[in-house]
């Protein structure tokens, strides 16, 4: 039987919100100003946390869930800049850092657990995964945690 992981139907709730409404979210959660930019940023990572959802949600091997952690650090990471260098969205900036990491730490959490993981492997998905971590910066790292 396959298992979906309830974090990854929050992730996609939150991917639908950002891509279907992304100003009240923006100005409700975030407290930002909402401009055409934003807008724009909020659609793709919108997109970005439905795609993740889909790819990792359901039976995720270690390799995925390695991927997943990633691009979770790495999204926090972009967001501590953009707080860094644009003191307007400073609150959303942070706040979505925190989401973002999060998500890597439940992840890594995930990762580190193997009764966490499925024993099933998609071959397309987890080749595709080893792939980037390979080239990555941090990616060999996840990729041991991975036991791959």
């Amino acid at each position: 039987m396959r298992t979906v992981r309830p974090i990854e139907i929050a992730r996609a709730g939150w991917g639908l919100a950002l891509l279907v409404a992304p100003g009240p979210v923006l100005r409700n959660f975030h407290g930002v100003r909402v401009d055409r930019r934003s807008l724009v940023v909020a659609r793709v990572l919108g997109a970005r946390h439905l795609t993740q959802a889909v790819l990792s949600g359901v039976d995720p091997s270690p390799e995925v869930l390695a991927m997943g952690v990633w691009v979770d650090t790495a999204h926090g990471a972009s967001a501590v800049g953009l707080a860094a260098v644009d003191h307007s969205r400073v609150r959303g900036g942070l706040l979505d850092a925190g989401l973002a990491l999060t998500w890597a730490l439940a992840g890594y959490r995930a990762l580190r657990r193997p009764d966490a993981q499925s024993p099933r492997h998609d071959r397309r998905r987890d080749a595709l995964a080893r792939k980037v971590l390979r080239y990555v910066p941090g990616g060999r790292r996840l990729q041991l945690a991975a036991g791959s």
